[in-house]
């Protein structure tokens, strides 16, 4: 039977049985759910993180599909019951095929990352796009805009000269210190002057940093580089053939290592697929680049109005609206993006 694990002596059993696993312990969930033997022994985990689950391990000698499926039925129930429809979930390429026998469907596979979604998500995700679809050469951008920044408009307004139509796919996921409907708002706002644009949440389909599972894979750089590989994955498999994509645009980045990294391994890996990549060069002010953590740290500082050099006037508005002080709290701004 599965239960709900909420005990000190359950949640040290997961941590063995993970590491018997090399998989790390991740407190960062909503449940932990397990099976216990008749004689008390954790024999099966896993974890739902919103609408992500992870940490799912089954001990050697309980290898049954039956295991999997009482479990992942649990979760995905639990999960149900908190309002979500589709769930992800990230596992060893070894083991994804217990997860097909599960109705869950393959996203995207690395040397060291399987990921795949319970649910009709992809599909019902560009079944509701399906009106943005514009023929031709098209091109797409996909910004977190932590807020969004004249370095964010012109990187927007120099890609849409550059292909028939421009996709900006903000980043839906909701750990940033702007909150996602305030960016995509802002975002909207600071493109409707260009006719040839259309905005786009990207829907679970970018993966974070904060979806991502670094719990399984050990080094830093691998999980930079396993990120990637999903990412461009979906990007390549399903985004960009749906919406007629061939060219993927980013500003150069001279300050962030990983995300420099990003555009190197873009370069690399697109064009492997038919889809072009283009580095734009950042908009400055003087000799700095713009940047989204610059406004942060200005607004960290309460220095709000020297932000002006940074940011197009829909943004500088919202900074000086009422809504703005009142749900942003600047004094837990942080990351880079």
């Amino acid at each position: 039977m599965v239960e709900q694990l909420l005990t000190d002596r359950d949640i040290l059993m997961v941590r063995e049985l993970l590491a018997s696993y090399n998989l790390q312990y991740d407190d960062h969930y909503d449940v932990v759910m397990g099976i216990h033997d008749s004689k008390g022994k954790l024999i099966a985990t896993g974890a739902r993180d919103g609408y992500i689950l992870k940490m799912i391990a089954v001990s050697q000698d309980s290898q049954a599909s039956e295991i999997y499926s009482e479990l992942i039925t649990s979760l995905v129930a639990n999960g149900f019951e908190a309002g979500h429809e589709s769930f992800l979930i990230f596992t060893k390429p070894e083991l994804y095929h217990a997860f097909t026998a599960l109705n869950f469907h393959l996203l995207s596979v690395t040397s060291k990352v399987a990921l795949l979604e319970y649910g009709s998500g992809i599909k019902d995700y560009l079944r509701k796009y399906k009106s943005c679809v514009r023929k031709g050469d098209n091109g797409a951008v996909i910004m977190n805009c932590n807020p969004f920044t004249k370095g964010h408009q012109y990187l927007v307004e120099q890609a849409a000269a550059k292909c028939d139509h421009l996709y900006v796919f903000v980043v839906e996921e909701d750990s940033s210190s702007f909150p996602f409907r305030v960016r995509y708002r802002l975002v909207e706002k600071g493109v409707a002057h260009l006719d040839n644009v259309t905005v786009l949440p990207t829907g679970y389909y970018a993966v974070s940093r904060g979806t991502f599972p670094s719990y399984f894979i050990d080094a830093e750089t691998d999980v930079s580089l396993h990120q990637l590989e999903t990412d461009l994955n979906i990007f390549v498999k399903y985004i960009a053939p749906f919406f007629n994509i061939t060219t993927r645009f980013a500003g150069t980045e001279p300050y962030c290592k990983i995300t420099g990294a990003y555009n190197s391994g873009m370069r690399s890996i697109l064009p492997l697929s038919g889809i072009s990549f283009e580095e734009i060069e950042r908009l400055k002010t003087g000799c700095d680049a713009i940047s989204a953590s610059k406004v942060r740290r200005l607004l960290i500082e309460g220095r709000a109005q020297e932000a002006v050099n940074y940011l197009p006037p829909s943004t500088m508005e919202y900074i000086n609206s009422d809504e703005f002080n009142n749900e942003i709290n600047t004094s837990q701004m942080s990351g880079r993006h």
